[in-house]
């Protein structure tokens, strides 16, 4: 699969199957790999274009703090999506990936065709919010600062994050702290009322962390669907229950 050179890092993306464009973007500590079961299950209908974010796996992990911010991840998005000459799509993300997915509509409007929103949240209008946020995001980098920034680790091994199919994943140490210490920093908030696309929200049964801001996103979204609740699975719905999402997402793009 190609690796591009962009916004000077090189970034691994993947890209499956002919139709309708769609864009995937993990969370952190994931890769393209967790987006296997809906490329296996969608590629016959659809153009699945799937991207390791920056710090993460197959992409590039600069060792420089100052470049994971997410302005940086979201012209990320655009350089890829030019690069692999698409220039609109239905933009579906998981957690980071969901919020980054929804910067991105922010930013460029025109590129999206309609949003997937799977186990995400819009940021923080309350300092307070956001404050208690990043301070456990300190808490999760200072893990991998411990290891040492220069250290290989296995994600499947070492259970960071979701990957499909059986190919190995590597993470990089620092570029998973800089992405906990620098792009998941002090989010703000997105005003879900001024996103005009239509919008599927899904969140796992189990996914006590983003219950409510998905039911929030999905109340707030002017053209929002209704939530879907994928049973009896985790933060990582589309990981463990990927009939469940991968119908719910099928019904969605047929109704566009």
């Amino acid at each position: 699969m190609p690796t591009v050179d962009l916004n000077g890092i090189s970034l691994y993306y993947e890209k499956h199957g002919e139709g309708q464009d769609i864009v995937l973007v993990h969370g952190f500590g994931d890769s393209a790999a967790l987006w296997q079961s809906q490329i296996d299950g969608l590629k016959g209908s659809f153009t699945l274009t799937a991207v390791d974010m920056r710090g993460h796996a197959r992409s590039g992990a600069p060792p420089e703090i100052g470049l994971y911010t997410q302005d940086q991840v979201v012209d990320d998005l655009r350089a890829l999506m030019d690069a692999a000459n698409i220039n609109q799509a239905v933009i579906g993300g998981h957690s980071l990936g969901g919020y980054t997915s929804m910067r991105f509509y922010q930013r460029y409007p025109e590129r999206v065709r309609a949003l997937i929103l799977s186990g995400t949240g819009p940021g923080y209008r309350k300092m307070d919010g956001a404050k208690g946020w990043t301070v456990e995001n300190e808490r999760v980098a200072k893990r991998f600062v411990d290891q040492g920034l220069d250290s290989i680790l296995d994600a499947r091994a070492e259970r960071i994050g979701r990957h499909g199919g059986n190919v190995p994943i590597y993470h990089l140490a620092g570029g998973l702290a800089y992405v906990r210490l620098g792009i998941m920093r002090m989010p703000p908030l997105v005003e879900c009322t001024q996103i005009t696309v239509p919008t599927l929200v899904l969140v796992g049964e189990n996914d006590v962390s983003f219950r409510n801001s998905s039911e929030y996103m999905a109340a707030k979204i002017p053209k929002s669907e209704d939530l879907v609740v994928i049973p009896e699975a985790s933060h990582w719905c589309n990981f463990d229950n990927p009939e469940a999402w991968n119908t719910a997402v099928m019904q969605f793009l047929a109704n566009l």
